[in-house]
C-alpha cells in the first residue's frame, strides 16, 4: 500500500474528512488539513509532505492558485487542484500554477487514487529528470572541449563555457542564431567550410581534423573534434552535437618538433636523416613509375682555412650564405640539406643532366661572385659539385650518395671549383673507389671469421657505490700472414658501402659469446662490465632490437652486464631513433654510454633528453689537461654537468699519471687509456 503524505486543503470541513477517509483507505497517510490559502503555505512547510489536494476556492484573501503558485516557487511540490469550476478563466488561471493534475467534483474514489498516484509518478519522474539534467549540465560546463548543440537547420541551441570563450559569444547570445553567423569552420586543405557537408549521414559521428575556426573577434583556432546526430525517441534527427578541441599550441609544438628533428639548425636546410629518408623514397618511386632527377653533392673550398683563421663562428656564418644561395637557386619542390661539416646535397627533381649542370653552374658563380669577408679578411670562396643522374636503375642509397661523394672529391681533388658527373668507369672514380677494396676484405673477413676481438680495460678512479670496473671491447683484422688491422683502416670503408651494420652484429655476438666462455671458466674479466660500440646505421636498424635479445637469449647472458656504446654524434643525428632504440634495449636491462662527448655537438639540451647511463669524455679533450687549462675546464664542465644529470663519467685517452691525478681532481668516474691499460687480444676461443 502507498505510505505518501498528503496535506489536504479544502474550506467544507465535511469534504475534507470525506477525503481524509477515503485516502487513508488507499493507504496514503494525512499529515494535516487546513482551509485557507496562507495556512496551506505554512502546513506544506512544517509537514513537507509528499503532495497537496488543494482547492481553488479557499476561505480568506489566497485562494488556492495563489498558494500553489507560492508553494511551487518556494517549495517545488507537487499539487492537484480539487475543483467545481471548469470556466476557461479559472482553468487559465490554474495553468499557470502548473499543477500536477485538476479533478471535478464530484469525483469516484478511483478517479482520486488514479489523478494521485499520477501525479506522484510524474512529479518522481521529474525530479528524476532534473536530477539528470543537473548531472549533464555539470559535466558538460566542466570538460575540457567545446560543445556546441545545433538542430537541424543549424541554429544554435546549446553552448559550454569552453565553446563560449573561443567564439567570444554567451550561451544567451548565440541561443537560436545560424551557427554560420557566430562562428566558421574552415577545412585547412580545402579552405572550405566543413558545414553543412561534414554532418554525418548514418549513425556514427564524422570527426574532423586541422579545422580552422574563427571566432567573434577575429581569434583564429586549430581544431580537432567530431559531429554527432542528437536523435528523438522514434529516432529521428533533431539537431547535432559539434565536440571539438583546441590543438592549435599542439600543432605548433608538434611543428617545431618535426622541424628541429628533420632540419639543420644553423643553415636552416635539412638534415642527413631527414635527407636520406627522402632520398629513399625518391629512388622507390624511380623503380616503380621511372622518372630523372640529378643529385648533386657541394663541398665548400678551402672552408677549413676560414674556420682555423676567423673561427667558428665566420665558419658559421659562411655556411649560412651558401646555404642561402642554395635555397635561392633552386626550387621549391627540390630537396636540399646539410650532411655535416661543409657539405651539402641537393636532389634537382625532374631534372635531366644537362639542365642539372646549369644549376651547378649557377651555384657556383654566385658563390665565387660574392666575396666572404669577416672582420676585414676577405677570402675567395668557390665550390666543388658531384652530379650524380638518378634513374630507375639506382636503388641502393648507399651506392648513391657514395657516388656523389666521390664526383664531389675528385672535383676538389683536382682544385676545387670544378664540376664533375659520375662516371662509372672512368678511371679515376675507379682510383678513387680503391675503397672498394676493403668492401671485399670486409666482407672476406666476416665470412671467413678474420675479425678479431681485443679490449683495454675501463678503472675507476674512486670507489663509490655503483662504480663497477669495465672494459671495451676493441675489433681488430687478421691478415693471412697473421698481422693485424687496425680499425682505422677498414672502418670509414664499412660506413662508406653500408657494411657497418654487419661488422657491429658480428662483434656483439662474438662479444656475448665470448663472455659466456670467459664465465664458464671463471676468469676475471667477466666481473667486469663489457661494453660493446654501435654505429649510428645501426642505431637506425630496429631489428638490431631484436638480435641483440636474441643473441643473449641464446647464449644465457645477463644484458645487465653489458655497456652498449653511440657517439655522440650519431646519438643526436639521429635523435629520436636513438632515444626510442636505447629505451627498448634498456628496458632488456642493458645499460648504455654516450661516447666522444666534446667532440661534437656537446649540447646538455640533447643529453638531458638521452637515456644513457654513461658519459665518457673524448680523448682529444682528456688528453692535453695536464698543459691546457681550457681542457681542463672543459672536462671539469662536462664531469659536472654529467654528474648532475645523474651519469656516471669516463675519461678515454688517459696517457700519463699526471692526467689521472687531475681527473681524480675533477672528480671523473673512471679513466681509460694507455695510462691505465694497452689494449690487449681477449682471451677467447673463436
Amino acid at each position: 500500500m502507498a505510505k505518501e503524505r498528503v496535506l489536504i486543503v479544502e474550506d467544507e470541513k465535511i469534504i475534507a474528512l470525506d477525503l481524509q477517509r477515503r485516502l487513508e483507505r488507499f493507504g496514503y497517510t494525512i499529515c494535516d488539513t487546513c482551509s485557507e490559502g496562507v495556512d496551506a503555505i505554512e502546513k506544506a512547510k512544517l509537514h513537507n509532505p509528499d503532495i497537496i489536494l488543494m482547492d481553488i476556492m479557499l476561505n480568506g484573501p489566497m485562494d488556492g492558485i495563489e498558494a500553489a503558485k507560492i508553494i511551487k516557487q518556494e517549495l517545488r511540490l507537487p499539487v492537484v487542484f480539487l475543483t467545481a469550476y471548469v470556466d476557461d478563466r479559472t482553468l487559465e488561471r490554474a495553468k499557470t500554477a502548473e499543477p500536477y493534475g485538476y479533478i471535478l467534483k464530484p469525483f469516484k474514489e478511483r478517479e482520486l487514487y488514479t489523478a494521485i498516484d499520477i501525479a506522484l509518478y510524474k512529479f518522481n519522474a521529474e525530479l528524476q529528470i532534473k536530477k539528470q539534467e543537473r548531472l549533464f549540465s555539470a559535466i558538460l560546463h566542466s570538460v575540457n572541449d567545446g560543445l556546441i548543440a545545433v538542430d537541424n537547420d543549424l541554429m544554435v541551441l546549446f553552448l559550454n563555457p569552453v565553446a563560449s570563450h573561443m567564439i567570444g559569444w554567451t550561451e544567451e547570445e548565440s541561443r537560436g542564431k545560424p551557427i554560420h553567423q557566430i562562428l566558421s569552420l574552415i577545412d585547412s586543405k580545402t579552405l572550405n567550410p566543413i558545414l553543412p557537408d561534414m554532418l554525418p549521414q548514418g549513425d556514427s559521428s564524422n570527426k574532423f581534423r586541422d579545422v580552422v575556426m574563427k571566432g567573434r573577434l577575429g581569434q583564429s583556432y586549430i581544431l580537432d573534434g567530431a559531429i554527432t546526430k542528437i536523435h528523438q525517441a522514434g529516432n529521428e534527427v533533431e539537431g547535432y552535437v559539434i565536440a571539438f578541441r583546441d590543438v592549435t599550441e599542439l600543432r605548433k609544438l608538434s611543428a617545431t618538433v618535426d622541424y628541429q628533428t628533420s632540419h639543420d639548425k644553423l643553415t636552416g636546410l635539412g638534415n642527413r636523416e631527414d635527407f636520406s629518408i627522402k632520398l629513399q623514397g625518391l629512388l622507390e618511386e624511380l623503380v616503380r613509375y621511372g622518372g630523372s632527377h640529378t643529385l648533386l653533392q657541394l663541398d665548400v673550398d678551402r672552408f677549413k682555412i676560414v674556420n682555423d683563421t676567423c673561427g667558428t663562428m665566420a665558419g658559421d656564418e659562411l655556411l649560412r650564405q651558401v646555404a642561402t644561395y642554395i635555397q635561392t637557386l633552386t626550387q621549391r619542390n627540390d630537396i636540399a640539406a646539410r650532411l655535416g661539416g661543409d657539405e651539402f646535397a641537393v636532389v634537382l627533381k625532374d631534372c635531366v643532366l644537362e639542365n642539372a649542370m646549369q644549376v651547378a653552374q649557377r651555384l657556383q658563380e654566385a658563390v665565387q661572385n660574392h666575396k666572404f669577408v669577416w672582420q676585414n679578411n676577405l677570402f675567395p670562396i668557390t665550390l666543388s659539385i658531384g652530379l650524380v643522374p638518378l634513374t630507375s636503375e639506382d636503388s641502393d642509397i648507399h651506392m648513391v650518395m657514395a657516388a656523389a661523394d666521390d664526383a664531389c672529391y675528385i672535383a676538389k681533388e683536382e682544385g676545387g671549383n670544378r664540376i664533375r658527373v659520375f662516371q662509372r668507369n672512368e678511371e679515376k672514380y675507379i682510383l678513387r673507389r680503391g675503397q672498394m677494396e676493403w668492401v671485399s676484405k670486409i666482407n672476406q673477413a666476416l665470412e671467413t671469421n678474420k675479425f678479431r676481438l681485443w679490449y683495454q680495460l675501463i678503472e675507476p678512479l674512486r670507489a663509490l657505490p655503483g662504480i663497477h670496473p669495465k672494459l671495451e671491447i676493441l675489433i681488430r683484422m687478421e691478415q693471412d700472414d697473421g698481422s693485424i688491422i687496425s680499425p682505422g683502416a677498414f672502418i670509414p670503408s664499412a660506413e662508406r658501402y653500408g657494411l657497418i651494420s654487419l661488422i657491429d652484429r658480428w662483434v656483439f655476438e662474438n662479444t656475448i659469446k665470448a663472455w659466456t666462455q670467459l664465465k664458464g671458466r671463471n676468469h676475471e674479466l667477466v666481473n667486469r662490465l663489457f661494453s660493446v660500440n654501435i654505429s649510428g646505421a645501426t642505431i637506425l636498424d630496429e631489428t638490431f632490437i631484436d638480435f641483440a635479445i636474441h643473441i643473449t637469449n641464446q647464449y644465457g647472458a645477463n644484458p645487465g652486464n653489458f655497456c652498449i656504446e653511440i657517439t655522440e654524434t650519431s646519438a643526436i643525428q639521429n635523435l629520436s631513433f636513438a632515444t626510442r632504440f636505447i629505451e627498448k634495449l634498456k628496458s632488456h636491462g642493458f645499460t648504455f654510454s654516450l661516447d666522444d662527448f666534446g667532440a661534437g655537438f656537446s649540447s646538455f639540451n640533447y643529453l638531458k633528453s638521452l637515456p644513457v647511463d654513461y658519459l665518457k669524455i673524448d680523448g682529444s679533450i682528456v688528453q692535453n689537461i695536464d698543459e691546457s687549462l681550457i681542457n681542463f675546464t672543459m672536462v671539469e664542465s662536462i664531469n659536472s654537468m654529467g654528474h648532475v644529470i645523474g651519469l656516471k663519467t669516463i675519461a678515454e685517452f688517459v696517457r700519463n699519471p699526471s692526467i689521472i691525478e687531475r681527473l681524480h681532481r675533477i672528480g671523473v668516474d673512471y679513466a681509460q687509456g694507455y695510462a691505465i691499460a694497452e689494449p690487449k687480444p681477449l682471451p677467447y676461443n673463436r
